[in-house]
């Protein structure tokens, strides 16, 4: 299983994933009209992980994000507390696939089963 990430970016961590892109390379542009259902969805979802400390704000230099590294997922996507603050202030684009997935969905996230070993592997990997 493999989860996609939304949002995420390698400065976001300390070392390794490489694979994920630059946040000064992340394409900007205008929000969809539904960001705001689009978010609530994001934030609706339970955390599968949740951390107590803290992440620098990658664009806002000497603050932090409470939570930051917190991981949430909806057994198809995965993201970060920090990735709803910054989509919530910046104007990143989301992935295409992304926004047709919520929409279809009619922006209510669906159950899904957290104790699958193959998921449990998928939602480290970004820990």
């Amino acid at each position: 299983m493999e989860l996609k990430p939304v949002a995420m970016y390698r400065e976001m961590y300390e070392r390794g994933h490489d694979e994920l892109p630059s946040v000064f390379d992340a394409p900007t542009g205008p929000v969809e009209g539904d960001r705001d259902r689009i978010l609530n969805y994001m934030r609706k979802v339970r955390a599968i992980f949740d951390v107590m400390g803290e992440s620098p704000d990658l664009f806002i230099r000497d603050a932090d994000i409470e939570g930051g590294p917190s991981l949430y997922s909806d057994g198809v996507w995965i993201w970060r507390e920090d990735s709803l603050k910054y989509l919530a202030e910046q104007a990143l684009v989301l992935p295409t696939e992304f926004v047709e997935h919520v929409r279809a969905l009619d922006y209510v996230p669906q159950n899904f089963d957290t104790r699958d070993p193959d998921f449990d592997a998928a939602f480290l990997s970004y820990f």
